[in-house]
């Protein structure tokens, strides 16, 4: 028998008997996201976005300035043309009746076909509501949508993030919980790192544009949110859409420039954040003011959150920070550190033990730098309301 052909005859058997897992691992990796996504929506389960491909093109042409890399919406195929030009992509909402999920199941399915394999596609929106006793109809929606389409990720979203685990098979969760108001930040962030880490697949977040003072502090608040989020796993995020970012002119107004000044800070490391595994851990140093920035009678690590275990391979000696755990795809160690307090910026002080190098990702350059080592310590800069990377070969 003639080499190649036993070569092509042992790689053909090896193809067929691949076990059911690991073909669904297969499939899923495909259908992981590209982009860190930063999400510009009107709403979702209808169609608020302009219908004339000039004026639609004009709001690309906006939110795509305010760091926006993606749209959620309706598809049809002159707003995927327009993104494409402008390297945005679509989260395809099928909660819109003309291809609806599950009330509109054969144009659902007929839609998703043809978007296999279509760079201009991040996902598919599959429900953003209260899931309560509804898990199997998103569970069966998701199954459905895979089965469509492999190629891209399905979202399933919850305002409860306790009922985001009853769902099985979705590529990205999400939860809004509007923590300035309501509460409940670490617990939920908690919550979503678990299922991140028993099922290997990231969350978004959807939350207020406007938490704080539009045109003050306003950024601040609403870039903590997003920025102590990362730690534990978060992929990307959009706004809850309750008017404004832009005017009647398609121009950004003072919310819109408010949002512009936290994407940036996002869209400038979020290439970087696409590179590396899920997080293994979250840990927080201890604080001691709140994260209105004011003064606590003694300090406390916050939220039940973890301290850093004794026996790390990193200490914390300076700065009130919280730090993500994971590795790149060269597995060196990779910290993500955030500020606790969102209008203070912190110089934190590392201890490395046994570290050979050290790394910090300059945002402003899109560059890694060397950090020196001295006695095994180092330091880097994090800034407020931002994420910060240091990598590390030991």
């Amino acid at each position: 028998m003639h080499a190649n052909f036993q070569w092509l005859l042992a790689v053909s058997f090896a193809a067929v008997i691949m076990s059911p897992a690991a073909l669904a691992q297969d499939n899923k990796d495909k259908r992981q996201p590209t982009r860190f996504a930063i999400i510009f929506n009107k709403g979702y389960a209808g169609d608020q976005l302009p219908k004339d491909p000039a004026e639609f093109e004009k709001l690309v042409k906006t939110v795509k300035e305010a760091h926006f890399n993606m749209i959620l919406g309706a598809y049809d195929e002159r707003r995927a043309a327009i993104c494409k030009k402008h390297d945005v992509q679509l989260f395809v909402d099928l909660l819109v009746g003309d291809h609806h999920v599950y009330k509109n199941t054969e144009a659902c399915k007929k839609l998703c076909q043809s978007l296999r394999n279509n760079p201009t596609i991040y996902g598919y929106h599959l429900w953003s509501d209260n899931i309560a006793g509804t898990a199997p109809g998103r569970s069966r929606d998701v199954k459905n949508v895979q089965e469509w389409d492999g190629t891209h990720p399905a979202y399933v979203g919850s305002y409860r993030m306790s009922k985001v685990s009853g769902v099985q098979g979705m590529d990205l969760f999400g939860y809004y919980d509007f923590h300035w108001t309501r509460g409940g930040h670490w617990q939920y962030l908690n919550s979503a790192f678990n299922i991140t880490k028993a099922r290997q697949v990231g969350f978004l977040r959807y939350d207020a544009a406007n938490p704080g003072v539009v045109g003050k502090g306003n950024p601040n608040r609403a870039g903590y949110t997003i920025a102590t989020s990362i730690p534990f796993g978060l992929k990307g995020y959009m706004y809850h859409y309750a008017g404004g970012i832009l005017d009647a002119n398609l121009q950004l107004d003072a919310l819109g420039k408010d949002v512009q000044i936290v994407n940036a800070k996002f869209a400038s490391v979020g290439a970087e954040l696409l590179k590396l595994g899920h997080p293994t851990a979250v840990h927080s140093t201890l604080i001691t003011t709140d994260a209105k920035n004011k003064p606590l009678d003694k300090a406390a690590i916050p939220g039940g959150l973890a301290p850093i275990p004794e026996q790390s391979w990193f200490q914390v000696k300076a700065g009130e920070v919280l730090i993500g755990v994971c590795k790149d795809g060269a597995k060196r160690d990779v910290l993500i550190f955030a500020c606790h307090n969102p209008y203070q910026s912190q110089m934190v002080t590392l201890q490395l033990k046994a570290a050979t190098k050290a790394e910090a990702f300059d945002r402003a350059k899109g560059v890694w730098r060397e950090l020196k080592i001295i006695d095994e310590q180092a330091r880097v800069s994090v800034e407020d309301y931002a994420v910060e990377l240091v990598r590390v070969e030991r």
